[in-house]
């Protein structure tokens, strides 16, 4: 019996489009029109339209979906600080400059890897393999790079490419290898058809879906959301009976046997086909794959969107013949639909790390390496029930809001980023402080408000503030004051979801 190993299929440590007999001869890649309808972009004139308030709520919510923020200097023009704020000339470009950016990559991306080992000390291999990718995505600035490791990120943490580190057939190195070429893909272009192809024939898929029934099943369901086809599955494993892994002892390898390769046509959706590299072409060429991505995704970033909805803006998407990961998420996160209408809960990372942002918070060495570590009783990912890159089926679309795992959460979010009460992952200091030292008390306020909350202080929670400073004798610290008005932030339902953005009020 001959067999041959196959370690992770066209070299396998890259999940890339090699240029081989089989990859799908698909569209070109250049860059797609822009879809209208529902799916239609925010303009820059009416993002300008909208005020100053409204424009930097817009802004941050583009920066934490990016899991970035904006912080308050950087937008408004401090020069004419007072009743009424003043977008500056930066803040009026955000949209336009931001859309451009993750079109060009970085200059000095050799910077910003030596910025994440000096700054994160990832430690070990599995360490490093999981925090890594956070790492980057929040290192890097807004570019081309940081795009790719973000979609990256988001696709490595849903079922269309989970490394499914959980369960006891892979490991660390498959999530590497699962990211990895994501990242290199989407860096060379490679088209969306082409890399889920790459994909479906690599060791880490299998050791996620490990016989032919259930692989070429989940196939057909993950790629084409077809869930009715039980008369395709039992065909579609003869054509893949040749493939199989072996057990733990021998490492959870990908073996082809050449002498068992099925030699009979088999129909499969509606094609004909004999090996399994046949039937993942037939997958991966199949016209409701575009759809499906782009429906999944589209159910991903607008969980309380109604059906109707959704579908039309999937429909509009579509319409334009998206090709790349790209063309998909640049549509969605610059829609209007998305931009001002969208409501959901963030995620942690689009919470936290916009936050961090904004008000200047430095992390401690330990911050990542924690964040995505498995402590049973720290507030981390997994404990949030949204652990990274290890869940078999991927996280859920909707942010967990159980009260443990939202316990967890605001831990997180109030003891180590605002209210100072654990600096072990690290602080905010005078830094962001001195921003406001021109300011009388009741404009701090606003200041401190617009910096967490994108709006001023209401008469009712500046009065209340200001009874709060003078009984605790802090009527003079600011930093006690900042301390203490982010930890009454801390408790807002609305920082922890994404509102729609009242437009009726425009300039």
């Amino acid at each position: 019996m001959i067999i041959k190993r196959l370690f992770i299929y066209c070299l396998t440590v890259l999940l890339v489009a090699c240029k081989a007999d089989g990859l799908v001869e698909d569209q070109s890649v250049e860059s797609q029109s822009t879809p209208t309808g529902v799916a239609a972009p925010l303009s820059n004139s009416e993002f300008q339209s909208l005020k100053p308030e409204k424009q930097y709520q817009v802004a941050n919510k583009l920066a934490a979906t990016l899991y970035k923020g904006v912080p308050v200097d950087e937008f408004f023009d401090f020069n004419t600080y007072g009743d009424s704020l003043k977008v500056s000339d930066d803040g009026n470009a955000y949209l336009s400059e931001t859309r451009e950016a993750l079109q060009i990559r970085l200059k000095n991306r050799d910077k910003f890897v030596n910025l994440i080992d000096a700054r994160h000390n990832l430690g070990n291999d599995d360490q490093r393999v999981m925090g890594e990718p956070l790492a980057s995505v929040m290192e890097y600035e807004i570019s081309r790079d940081q795009f790719e490791v973000w979609m990256a990120y988001i696709l490595a943490n849903t079922i269309l490419f989970s490394p499914a580190e959980e369960i006891a057939s892979a490991d660390s190195i498959d999530v590497q290898r699962i990211y990895d070429g994501l990242v290199r893909a989407m860096g060379e272009d490679v088209s969306i058809r082409n890399i889920i192809l790459t994909h479906m024939k690599s060791q880490a898929n299998w050791r996620r879906f490990r016989s032919p029934e259930d692989n070429t099943r989940e196939m057909i369901e993950i790629y084409l959301g077809l869930f009715d086809r039980d008369a395709d599955v039992p065909k579609a494993s003869i054509a893949c009976k040749n493939w199989s892994l072996t057990g733990e002892n021998a490492g959870y390898e990908l073996l082809i046997d050449e002498s068992e390769r099925n030699v009979e046509p088999q129909k499969v959706l509606g094609s004909w086909v004999t090996t399994c590299e046949d039937f993942y072409e037939v997958v991966a060429n199949h016209p409701l794959v575009i759809p499906r991505i782009t429906t999944y995704l589209v159910d991903w970033f607008f969980p309380t969107s109604s059906a109707q909805k959704r579908g039309a803006i999937v429909a509009d998407i579509v319409a334009k013949n998206p090709v790349r990961f790209h063309d998909i998420f640049t549509a969605i996160i610059f829609s209007k639909e998305y931009l001002i209408n969208n409501e959901k809960p963030k995620s942690f990372e689009e919470s936290f790390l916009n936050l961090a942002e904004r008000i200047e918070w430095r992390p401690t060495d330990r911050f990542i390496r924690e964040l995505t570590g498995n402590s049973a009783t720290e507030p981390n990912l997994k404990n949030m029930k949204q652990p990274t890159m290890s869940l078999k089926l991927g996280r859920f679309k909707d942010q967990p809001m159980d009260s443990l795992s939202f316990a967890y959460y605001h831990k997180a979010v109030r003891e180590r980023v605002l209210a100072k009460v654990d600096n072990r992952w690290g602080s905010w200091g005078n830094e962001f402080i001195r921003k406001g030292d021109f300011f009388e008390q009741e404009d701090f306020i606003d200041f401190l408000f617009l910096s967490i909350m994108s709006r001023k202080a209401t008469q009712e929670e500046i009065d209340t503030l200001k009874e709060v400073f003078l009984d605790t004798g802090n009527e003079t610290s600011r930093e006690n004051q900042t301390r203490i008005t982010f930890d009454y932030i801390s408790r807002l339902p609305d920082l922890y979801f994404y509102k729609t953005i009242t437009t009726g009020d425009a300039q």
